[in-house]
């Protein structure tokens, strides 16, 4: 119960912070809209992509790596290996992070004439740089932390990180803006490079006191042998799958961004028509979808860890046991949320965007709800039995495969932009399935079906509920927008009585979890 507990109480804590940081993140782009316009804002995103795009391909797995050798290490009795490790993946990562920050910046000129073909991109990618210096050293910290299944440093320095980012690509923006608008899009980019050094202070004033307990504690390293090189190869084999992977659903993103548009169009769309149909399904539907997904990575970057420590301990039972806790908890929050955005879809876009259409795609999208936890979970575990490239490869598979579905579905005139949305769920379903497949093969578990099919029903009749609630109401001539909140209330009491009734929701865990 103790090593249950300590599992969802990081989930939670990494969940809070991510919400947080999501919220901020979404929150500042209004103003600085309204300050930078549509030019102004169209030079920051112009920077902001290559910076995210090169952070995830150098630094995406390092946590992921290291969190698992910690893990593992620790768990052998090998404290002085995993603190050997932390130093060589610093090491790494500074040299790595120096090396790419003045790439960027020697670059800058050419990425923003001849790539961008927009000179004044210049500052912008200029002023970012340096920001893959310090989120280098970040997920080196991160990943420590995460290794020893101490999940507050991450989510600590994750939303100081995010506030004070926030807080100075609006002031920075504001103070350049009588300058031109590329300064004030520079400004706005160095934001980042602000928050870096922030999270990164933060997470050394964690680390200093984390030596200095286990120096009081008389804490004895331990070493296995392992030279500092061959750690760093383990390192860095393990990273390398995990950050290759992180570039590979964006790379399908922008394929859709040419792909969908253009099978609209094919089937007698205007340019403006399918333009918008595109923008309902990505800038809409994908918005809400991805909401879900801050709690299942929370739970994701737990597991890795724990999984990762079963395995080290050679218990098969606490494997096992992990991992279907690990899908227990992200079912629990996908299956309700697929079902709401199911029901509720073209209500909900009415309410938040004023745009009832948009519910066309997102009825379907819906369901990626599911396979994206199941998804992101089944990689978790996967990472942390120390098979990255495993995830990888059914990545790159979905990848594939989302691209083939998108292509044909969204030329089925019946279809149109519902295929797209058609096309993304069938292909993270074939990609979850191939994970859970290898994930049972390598490790012998068995899956917790039943409760899977227990939640499911929950939730069906949390659906019916919901619909039925709405209807009710909407007869009543009560008003949509506040039929459609007060049916998402009583949907989520009848799915958390039902929970409780059926012991599929321990309060007093969750009361243990909060108050420790």
């Amino acid at each position: 119960m103790e090593t249950k507990k300590n599992f969802l109480r990081g989930a939670l804590v990494l969940s809070i912070a991510g919400a947080i940081s999501k919220i901020l993140g979404a929150v500042y782009r209004i103003p600085l809209a309204r300050l930078l316009g549509g030019e102004g804002m169209g030079l920051y995103q112009m920077a902001y992509p290559i910076y995210t795009t090169i952070l995830a391909l150098a630094t995406a797995g390092v946590p992921v790596a290291i969190s698992v050798l910690v893990s593992r290490k620790e768990t052998e009795g090998y404290a002085g290996d995993s603190r050997k490790i932390f130093r060589v993946s610093l090491l790494i990562l500074f040299i790595f992070g120096v090396l790419l920050t003045l790439l960027v910046m020697q670059s800058a000129h050419f990425i923003a004439n001849h790539i961008l073909k927009e000179p004044r991109a210049y500052y912008p990618i200029l002023a970012v740089a340096p920001a893959i210096f310090f989120s280098g050293l970040m997920s080196v910290f991160r990943g420590y932390f995460q290794g020893h299944q101490s999940m507050l440093p991450t989510a600590v320095s994750q939303v100081l990180e995010q506030l004070f980012r926030v807080a100075a690509v609006l002031i920075l923006a504001f103070f350049l803006f009588p300058r031109g608008l590329e300064y004030s899009a520079a400004g706005a980019t160095f934001g980042a490079v602000v928050g870096g050094i922030i999270g990164l202070i933060v997470l050394s004033i964690y680390y200093l006191n984390f030596r200095a307990k286990n120096k009081k504690q008389g804490q004895i390293l331990q070493y296995s042998g392992a030279s500092s090189i061959q750690l760093a190869r383990e390192m860095v084999t393990l990273a390398i799958p995990v950050s290759f992977g992180a570039v590979v659903l964006p790379l399908v993103q922008m394929l859709d961004a040419v792909i969908v548009p253009g099978r609209l169009m094919a089937i007698n769309y205007t340019t403006s028509q399918a333009t918008a149909l595109y923008g309902q399904l990505s800038g809409m539907a994908a918005v809400l979808i991805s909401l879900p997904t801050i709690f299942t990575i929370s739970i994701a970057t737990s597991l890795v860890p724990a999984v990762s420590e079963a395995l080290a301990l050679n218990d098969r039972r606490l494997l096992n046991a992990r991992i279907n806790n690990g899908f227990r908890a992200g079912m629990l929050i996908s299956f309700p949320c697929a079902a709401g955005l199911y029901i509720l879809a073209f209500q909900i876009c009415d309410l938040l965007y004023a745009t009832p259409e948009a519910g066309l795609p997102l009825e379907p999208l819906a369901f990626s709800c599911i396979v994206l936890a199941a998804f992101q979970l089944s990689s978790a575990g996967l990472q942390g039995i120390g098979h990255p490239e495993i995830a990888m490869r059914n990545l790159i598979i979905t990848g594939i495969l989302k691209v083939i579905f998108n292509y044909t579905l969204t030329s089925v005139p019946m279809l149109n932009i519902q295929g797209a949305a058609i096309g993304t769920v069938t292909a993270f379903l074939a990609g979850s399935l191939l994970n859970m497949i290898y994930l049972k093969k390598l490790t012998g578990m068995d899956y917790e079906n039943g409760r899977l099919v227990k939640i499911g029903l929950v939730t069906a009749v949390m659906a019916f509920g919901v619909k039925f609630s709405y209807q009710g109401m909407v007869g009543v001539d009560i008003n949509s927008h506040i039929a459609t909140l007060l049916a998402i209330t009583v949907g989520i009491g009848i799915y958390g009585i039902l929970l409780l009734l059926l012991k599929e929701l321990d309060l007093d865990m969750v009361k243990r979890i909060v108050r420790n």
